[in-house]
């Protein structure tokens, strides 16, 4: 039976590349393009696994790059939710009363007004919002493994193809 070889040096990869790219200033703009920087680090995991298995006939698959895509998406969820909350405890003003200052010139239901009032009284109490928080690690645990799959499934198939022309 051959070595099976470390799946977990490409996740911590890609989930660097994932979780630099969403935290860095200016670099987390490539986010806006589709999640664009998630599925960049997607694609950096499968392709740091097929560097490791290049040596070897160890087939790279699909399944190999979705679990790739899916765990570096679980953990840079977590590090991106766990670095932006204690960016929320270490700031000293409430960008909730922000937001609402930013918002009055539009018409704003009052339901709206209400519910960001609730999160404006939360930063002045907690120092941060529990509920912003919480919904903020929700949405990454979705998010991010799902572009970060897309994005590895993606560099399975670039590998696949570039590994069809060599052969070619």
């Amino acid at each position: 039976m051959q070595n099976q070889p470390n799946r977990m040096v490409p996740v911590l990869y890609g989930t660097f590349v994932m979780t630099m790219i969403a935290v860095l200033p200016l670099v987390n703009f490539i986010n806006l393009f589709f999640c664009a920087g998630i599925i960049l680090g997607g694609i950096a995991g499968v392709f740091s696994y097929n560097r490791q298995i290049a040596g070897t006939d160890i087939p790279l698959t699909s399944k190999d790059g979705v679990m790739i895509g899916i765990l570096s998406g679980i953990l840079a969820g977590i590090f991106v939710s766990l670095i932006n909350f204690l960016f929320m405890l270490m700031s000293k003003h409430n960008p909730v009363d922000e937001a609402l200052k930013l918002m009055n010139d539009f018409a704003l239901p009052p339901e709206v007004t209400v519910q960001m009032n609730k999160f404006s009284d939360e930063f002045n109490k907690y120092g941060f919002s529990p509920t912003i928080s919480i919904v903020s690690l929700f949405s990454n645990l979705v998010i991010y493994p799902l572009f970060g799959m897309l994005g590895a499934i993606l560099g399975v198939s670039i590998i696949k193809k570039r590994n069809k022309k060599n052969i070619l």
